[in-house]
């Protein structure tokens, strides 16, 4: 298919509309594994360095496992929203929204009828550990973590927006990473393999959905040198 042959309003469309959906998956109704290979087809031709496609795909639709994946996402979670409702004052009405929505995917998690669970079969500290005997001298840290975990993500949004084309929902969640070692037993991902987070697929309920309220480009694009807002031409 030529450029000119891409129907650029639909692409735009769902580029802008795919959401983080929580509270509007479908709890009822099952997702053919078809279609989510469908999508993970799709996520494969997502860039990798040096195209060692390290990541790997879990896709757990077992109702015991799920339960026990949920119970690690929830207990993992706590925290961090008892942190926010001491600090409700501080939090602006959109994290606070946020941070409802999170409680309820954790307590409806078990019943979400598809995880799906990114995985890539590198690690941070042995990318660190790599880089510095290239001699490199400065602090590795971004770098390493950026190397193991963004090609995993970028596989991981294609999923979504394959998904969200379709009508299926997800949302991109770390919180059960906490407990990463109990989720390995669990499902018998091997020593050397880490998890990226945890991908809720189901179908969701409503007609569609909207772009989100952002930031303006002008507030967080900069062109040349960190602060200029206005391009040199």
């Amino acid at each position: 298919m030529r450029v000119d042959e891409i129907d650029r309003d639909s692409v735009d469309h769902v580029l802008t509309t795919t959401r983080a959906v929580r509270q509007r998956l479908d709890l009822e109704r099952d997702v053919p594994l078809q279609i989510v290979q469908e999508c993970l087809e799709i996520a494969l031709q997502a860039p990798t360095g040096f195209n060692l496609q390290n990541w790997r795909w879990l896709v757990v639709t077992d109702p015991e496992k799920r339960a026990a994946i949920a119970e690690v996402y929830r207990r993992m979670l706590v925290p961090f929203l008892e942190v926010m409702e001491q600090e409700s004052g501080d939090v602006d009405p959109t994290t606070q929204r946020v941070a409802r929505s999170s409680w309820y995917l954790a307590e409806h998690l078990h019943e979400v009828p598809v995880h799906v669970i990114p995985c890539t079969v590198l690690q941070v500290n042995d990318d660190y550990s790599m880089f510095r005997q290239l001699g490199f001298d400065t602090d590795l840290t971004n770098m390493a973590a950026s190397g193991v975990f963004g090609e995993v993500w970028s596989a991981g949004w294609s999923f979504m927006l394959a998904l969200r084309s379709r009508g299926l929902g997800s949302s991109m969640t770390t919180i059960h990473l906490g407990g990463e070692s109990e989720v390995a037993d669990l499902l018998g991902i091997p020593e050397g393999v880490s998890q990226a987070g945890l991908i809720p697929v189901g179908w969701f309920t409503g007609d569609d959905f909207k772009p989100a309220n952002r930031h303006p480009l002008h507030e967080v694009a900069f062109y040349e040198h960190w602060g200029n807002t206005e391009p040199a031409r």
